[in-house]
């Protein structure tokens, strides 16, 4: 396809060049809706119906970092909570049956209808069922890993597929000039589930309020009424001939063989491995040290409103013709400011969490800001990332171009989060200490007391506490500014084929 390929070549030269593209792609998909007067009213219920489904879609993510917090508290290694991270990887995976989405459907229910109302069921049918076996699946006498892994894929594999058609949905739900507004409740929506079911999970499991029975089962019962409203929007049939699955798949092809795709991606899929062990690990190593979970709930509770504010702030920079400045110019502070997760991990005072008369408000307020810093380059990043792929994308094909570079630079996220709870399991051990900070040889030797769940019972049984050993964290955190060094020299390289 010569011409196919030369549309695709000037439209991402154009991107990356920071030149301006006319975009016709929307103005095709909302020529043959009637005008009506401007403001948000007319398009108040479909509004509402996009932030509850991207709401729904960040409830799993929330849970499956709670369920990483019940498996460090039960017990697990961190090879077992990396065997659990495979369940997030079908929103990396998505591009690989997007096609599939976006063509099939039945023409009386709707395009995107079709997909959206049977996957909210289902979402919900999983949930109620997994409800009433979690305890068993997570508990102290030994955790099912591999059932939890299975179940919140099989859950992740529904969510993505439902995003894909919601992404569609949205591009013909909201008028025109509304249409940026998507992005806005993708963003507000997933951050909000994460929050319910992260923050608002831990803070009340902590005080005995609910059981994660109780609220897994809660949200299948809001997923199976969120289907309602599903069933109750109208959908707008498209004017346009939708691409079969073969051409689908053609494009993506396509796209896939342009060498500054392949460039791009090479970036986007090894950026993330500097930041890994400092923005994947530290939670769990501060629930290790015993800073208990409702705290870390509570900073992360903080963290939401910085997530929210950051693209506005950012809007700025990422909004204009070269985003990625903004990365480039920031690349090196975010790997500096990883070195403050040694800094929290070390710091963390000996009596925190037994002493209910005394907080060391001095080392949370560190804590705060240490997150807060983290989470303000990490959203500024994704945003311009995210910015710099709606530039870059051929706007004829935007839906599979944009999935494309999404799902690799998730993709590249999820292999160095998977990748570094492997590595840290391969070289850390589990030992027995009776205080923090306190030598495993005060209870018992040898130092790996911790191998297994009888000696965990023992050393408890002692007064002691089960640690893992920190070097090979502390290790890899330190190293997180020379890599980035590393990847500026390597990327500095092929930047002129990206940039001209």
């Amino acid at each position: 396809m010569p011409t196919a390929r030369k549309s695709y070549d000037r439209a991402t030269w154009s991107g990356l060049h920071g030149t301006s593209a006319t975009s016709t792609c929307v103005e095709g998909r909302v020529k043959h809706r009637k005008k009506y007067p401007s403001g948000l009213s007319r398009d108040a219920k479909s509004l509402v119906l996009l932030l509850l489904l991207y709401t729904l879609q960040g409830v799993p993510m929330g849970l499956s970092a709670s369920i990483s917090f019940l498996l460090q508290e039960k017990g697990a290694s961190l090879s077992d909570i990396g065997y659990f991270s495979f369940s997030s990887w079908p929103f990396s995976l998505k591009v690989i049956w997007a096609p599939i989405v976006d063509s099939l459907y039945f023409r009386s229910v709707g395009r995107r209808r079709s997909w959206v109302l049977p996957l909210q069921v289902l979402v919900g049918l999983t949930f109620i069922m997994t409800s009433s076996k979690i305890d068993e699946l997570i508990s102290d006498e030994g955790s099912d890993v591999k059932s939890l892994t299975t179940i919140f894929f099989w859950i992740y594999v529904l969510l993505a597929s439902q995003d894909i058609a919601v992404d569609g949905w949205a591009l013909t739900l909201l008028s025109r000039q509304n249409i940026g507004l998507a992005s806005t409740c993708n963003s507000i929506g997933q951050t909000a589930g994460f929050f319910l079911s992260f923050t608002g999970f831990l803070i009340l499991n902590s005080r005995g309020i609910i059981g994660l029975d109780s609220f897994m089962f809660l949200w299948g019962v809001v997923f199976l009424s969120s289907s309602i409203s599903v069933f109750l929007m109208s959908e707008h049939h498209s004017m346009h001939p939708v691409k079969s699955v073969k051409q689908a798949y053609e494009h993506a092809f396509e796209i896939l063989r342009l060498p500054v795709v392949r460039t791009l991606a090479s970036i986007t899929l090894t950026r993330a491995l500097a930041f890994s062990a400092a923005e994947t690990l530290t939670q769990l190593k501060l629930l290790d040290r015993g800073i208990p979970k409702q705290h870390l709930a509570i900073i992360s509770a903080c963290m939401t409103p910085v997530s929210l504010a950051m693209p506005l702030v950012s809007a700025r920079w990422t909004g204009g013709p070269r985003p990625l400045d903004c990365v480039m110019r920031t690349y090196m502070s975010r790997a500096i400011i990883a070195l403050g997760a040694s800094v929290a991990v070390i710091l963390v005072p000996t009596d925190i969490g037994q002493n209910i008369y005394h907080t060391p408000w001095a080392y949370y307020v560190y804590l705060l800001f240490w997150h807060i810093m983290c989470t303000a380059l990490s959203t500024v990043h994704f945003v311009s990332f995210m910015a710099f792929f709606s530039r870059i994308s051929d706007t004829s094909i935007g839906g599979t171009y944009m999935t494309l570079l999404n799902s690799v630079s998730n993709l590249g996220y999820k292999l160095a989060e998977t990748g570094i709870f492997f590595l840290m399991g391969a070289t850390s051990s589990k030992r027995c200490i009776e205080s923090i900070g306190r030598s495993a040889r005060d209870i018992h030797s040898p130092t790996s007391l911790c191998a297994d769940a009888g000696m965990r019972e023992l050393c408890t049984s002692r007064g002691g506490t089960c640690v893992d050993d920190e070097t090979a964290f502390h290790f890899i955190v330190i190293l997180s500014p020379f890599f980035i060094l590393r990847m500026a020299c390597l990327h500095t390289s092929t930047r002129g084929g990206i940039t001209g």
